[in-house]
């Protein structure tokens, strides 16, 4: 069986639309890391730490877990606490590019694959108006970096760099070819 250690929704969607059947067992730990790393770094530690939080109650099952961190400036922007805090994150990524990161981790007894996915997302410029009108919706206040891009916040996206589902939190087709190398 397939343990997804998250209740992200977005996650949980892009397992079920390729067709896989796993349980949701959300890890929900402390996020604590080394300031010191570097943003990949970062992802890949805590994408492992929630898999093996949730991997030593199901040796038996492949866990997968994931963080995804958006990072602008060099500093790493979080999910907002506010929506003032989500209209100055937007603010600042507004026409400018940053880096979205989305660290995997699987894990079956001793067998363990990290790896991290990278994609640079360059937003549109936006108005003060169109970023209130976005973070009234309530899209933002769960994401990292304040916005969705599946969502109404894909509008505010000019271009991306890399892979989609990254930015969405979950590299899909590089967690499928890693799942082949475990027995399911």
């Amino acid at each position: 069986m397939i343990i997804l250690a998250s209740s992200s929704l977005r996650r949980s969607k892009l397992l079920k639309d390729a067709g896989l059947t796993f349980k949701i067992v959300s890890s929900n730990i402390e996020e604590h890391y080394d300031e010191t790393l570097e943003p990949k770094e970062i992802a890949m530690y805590l994408a492992e730490l929630k898999a093996k939080h949730i991997a030593k109650d199901y040796p038996n099952d492949v866990v997968i877990g994931a963080d995804t961190i958006v990072v602008y400036d060099q500093k790493i922007l979080g999910k907002p606490k506010d929506e003032n805090d989500a209209m100055n994150m937007l603010s600042m990524l507004s026409n400018q590019c940053h880096e979205v990161y989305t660290g995997v981790s699987l894990i079956k007894n001793n067998q363990v694959e990290t790896f991290v996915s990278q994609t640079r997302v360059c937003m549109k410029p936006l108005s003060k108006l169109e970023i209130e009108a976005y973070v009234k919706t309530g899209e933002p206040m769960d994401k990292a970096g304040a916005y969705g891009i599946q969502g109404d916040g894909g509008a505010l996206v000019e271009r991306y760099d890399g892979d989609f589902f990254t930015i969405m939190g979950l590299p899909l087709k590089e967690v499928l070819n890693r799942l082949k190398n475990f027995e399911i």
